[in-house]
């Protein structure tokens, strides 16, 4: 198994060796696995596993042979976040809710980064803008583009409290309290707590009374990205805390 930044792959190559083994008597043969640079996506395409097939055979002077299987795996680490409370729009895409909030205040949520895959992550934090407004009839818009039209694309308001990271593979599963909040799991060593999911604490702080929406990437070196959207209206009023 080939992981990370420094995998490698089965080559399919025809060579052959000959040589005599005494009774009683062992040989040990070593195969390398050699991969193509993780950069290269026409011969390591970008997906979690890439499978690699050969054969190791073994021909004996009397005529008998005997076929070993060889299996390796290329594999990039993909994460995934997992969010307090269901977070979908009619897009099938993370998109974070912070509802109404007062200018002079601001709203928490935590998000909590998986690694889904057993190849550490190294990651880190980025704004997407959003494509540029287009015109679009009234009769056929959705409701969730209605609002896309509306919004005020300022990643200012939103703060995270972590920006960039390493994580190990694979993160263990978040679990579930009575009251239905999904928290990290309790770790039972130094061992077991390197692979929590990463918690990050993202703030909202409007600065005016409109409907805010950015996008985040948590791109991943070598490895597969995820997205979240993040939504939130700004208010003057005091009741709106």
């Amino acid at each position: 198994m080939a992981t990370g930044a420094t995998p490698t792959k089965v080559v399919k190559q025809k060579v052959e060796t000959a040589f005599c083994l005494q009774p009683l008597k062992i040989v040990e043969l070593h195969v390398r696995f050699n991969a193509p640079k993780a950069s290269d996506q026409a011969e390591w395409p970008m997906i979690m596993h890439n499978a690699r097939n050969g054969e190791l055979q073994a021909a004996f002077s009397n005529g008998d042979t005997q076929a070993f299987e060889l299996l390796g795996q290329l594999m990039r680490p993909k994460l995934l976040l997992l969010t307090e409370f269901s977070s979908r729009n009619d897009k099938a895409q993370d998109e974070l809710d912070f509802a109404t909030c007062n200018v002079d205040m601001k709203r928490t949520i935590t998000i909590f980064l998986s690694n889904i895959t057993e190849v550490t992550a190294n990651w880190t934090l980025n704004y997407v803008k959003f494509p540029k407004k287009q015109t679009i009839s009234k009769y056929t818009t959705t409701a969730w583009e209605e609002e896309n039209l509306e919004k005020l694309d300022d990643p200012d308001v939103f703060e995270f409290s972590i920006a960039q990271g390493s994580l190990k593979g694979k993160s263990e599963p978040l679990r579930k309290v009575p009251e239905g909040l999904v928290v990290p799991p309790v770790a039972k060593d130094e061992f077991e707590r390197q692979f929590l999911p990463c918690a990050i604490q993202v703030n909202f702080h409007p600065k005016k009374n409109v409907l805010y929406k950015s996008k985040f990437r948590f791109t991943v070196e070598n490895g597969l990205p995820c997205d979240v959207i993040l939504k939130g209206r700004g208010s003057y009023e005091e009741d709106q805390d």
